[in-house]
């Protein structure tokens, strides 16, 4: 079957390609990067590895190359003469890998999953490992690789009801990808029994948490804080921030900002996910005569702050700017997203306000509601409603805050068991 699959794609692709390609080439869209996705990618000296053992791993977007590097610090430990190569699904990802892992890998688009081009990237790379972050399952990669001898690891392994759905519908072509790989190691029983029913054996699987929650402060953390609340001038307002925001959720919690800055001070941050909606955001905005500053402008001194909304307009800022929140809410899951990383505000002693949608981080937000430090809302309604209650009960809320941050340290150690699963015999 996957020998049939192979050739419907190599046929499919280049026959479709004396019309794709100029298309591509025509129009822009997804010509940056096009020629590392046929394959074609040049090595650095100083990434070209002769004596250690070279390690190719594969993270999808910004998530997973986040999630990727505590993997990569530990295993360098582990591997010091080791080369790291890693690839991403999106331009997002690749340019936040590009400044994050900067001096630990080389950062490349991933090769389209079509016989010939894997081929290509494989005797590139020349990879003894492929390490591949959560669920990118590329049948064709991960056959060329296993043709090759390549050792196959899936780490952090997560499985959504939806993507189970999806694959039980190809339940017989899907296992023998799955069962390619050397091990798995998922980040819940629920997951592990998903790889199973998906004909994992049971010998190659290990629940090992999830890296996305092994998460550290800064060590200077009380520096950082102090350093925006003095760039933003936040004295004695509270701040409410809302992370990693979707279409149609801005508009909607500035509607309850508009309530809460009623009865108190407040200053309402957002940050959104996607850098690119910047410009829909501003146009949403100057419709409704929401007024608000871009954060770079304030923060740079380039302004003074004087409106209550700053608009996130950086990369890389969310998860210190927790610090200073006095409530936060997660954003994608008043729509229909999955939800964001709760524990990165939950690790700053926070609790943490989502909505109904949080189904792509279940695990997080069962553990912060088990110790009732975590509060999923239907709606903008409910969710001023909570925060009301606890602005007149702060200490219960102070209690609640304490408890995610508890909860969020428990989560620590995943990136070292899950180097430790890899490279155990």
């Amino acid at each position: 079957m996957l020998l049939v699959y192979r050739l419907i794609i190599g046929l499919l692709f280049f026959g479709s390609l004396p019309i794709s390609l100029p298309l591509v080439l025509l129009t822009g869209k997804h010509r940056r990067g096009l020629w590392q996705r046929f394959g074609g990618y040049q090595l650095q000296p100083k990434f070209q590895n002769k004596d250690g053992v070279t390690v190719w791993l594969h993270a999808s977007s910004v998530g997973e190359v986040q999630a990727v590097r505590p993997i990569i610090l530990e295993l360098s430990k582990k591997l010091p003469s080791a080369s790291f190569i890693l690839t991403t699904m999106t331009m997002r990802g690749k340019e936040v890998a590009e400044i994050q892992l900067a001096d630990s890998a080389q950062c490349f688009l991933a090769p389209l999953d079509v016989p010939g081009i894997v081929e290509r990237a494989i005797n590139t790379f020349t990879p003894d490992i492929y390490i591949c972050m959560e669920t990118e399952l590329w049948p064709v990669l991960i056959d060329s690789l296993s043709r090759k001898g390549v050792r196959l690891y899936l780490v952090n392994g997560r499985l959504s009801e939806r993507s189970f759905g999806k694959y039980l519908k190809t339940a017989k072509f899907i296992q023998r990808t799955i069962q390619q790989f050397d091990k798995i190691a998922v980040i819940s029983a629920n997951d592990r029994d998903k790889f199973l029913a998906l004909g994992a054996r049971d010998t190659k699987l290990a629940v090992e948490g999830n890296v996305k929650y092994d998460l550290d402060l800064p060590a200077d953390r009380n520096r950082v804080n102090d350093e925006y609340r003095r760039l933003l001038e936040v004295t004695d307002e509270e701040v409410f921030i809302a992370g990693s925001t979707h279409e149609d959720e801005e508009l909607q919690l500035c509607r309850i900002f508009e309530r809460l800055r009623d009865s108190r001070k407040i200053v309402f941050i957002i940050a959104p996910r996607h850098l690119e909606r910047l410009e829909d955001i501003s146009r949403s905005f100057a419709e409704e005569g929401i007024f608000y500053q871009l954060f770079s402008a304030v923060k740079s001194g380039e302004e003074k702050r004087t409106t209550d909304l700053l608009l996130v307009d950086t990369m890389g800022e969310l998860a210190l700017l927790y610090g200073i929140a006095d409530y936060i809410f997660c954003g994608g899951s008043l729509v229909a997203k999955g939800g964001h990383n709760l524990m990165e505000a939950a690790l700053w002693d926070k609790a943490v306000f989502y909505g109904p949608h949080i189904e792509d981080f279940h695990d997080a937000a069962s553990l912060l509601e088990q110790v009732e430090a975590g509060f999923r809302v239907a709606d903008v309604n409910e969710l001023a409603v909570k925060i009301e209650y606890f602005q007149r009960h702060s200490e219960e809320y102070q209690a609640a805050c304490s408890r995610a941050g508890e909860i969020a340290r428990q989560q620590r150690g995943s990136a070292a068991r899950q180097a430790n699963f890899v490279l155990s015999e």
